[in-house]
């Protein structure tokens, strides 16, 4: 995944219990990338979506 790609925001699939992690008004979405980086050692990337702009796991995203 690099800047500039589309993506999607995968649906919740249960990892995160208590709260969960992925933004739920974002799941099924298309979005932009418009950087990658780190949160804490985990690859990210922020994500323009719905008109806003979001920070993801790599692991929640998948190219459109």
């Amino acid at each position: 995944m690099k800047t500039g790609d589309v993506v999607r925001v995968k649906d919740y699939d249960g990892r995160y219990k208590g709260g969960g992690r992925i933004w739920h008004e974002f799941v099924g979405k298309i979005g932009v990338v418009i950087t990658i980086g780190k949160r804490l050692h985990i690859p990210s990337a922020r994500v323009l979506v719905k008109g806003e702009v979001a920070d993801f796991d790599l692991d929640e995203l998948e190219k459109a």
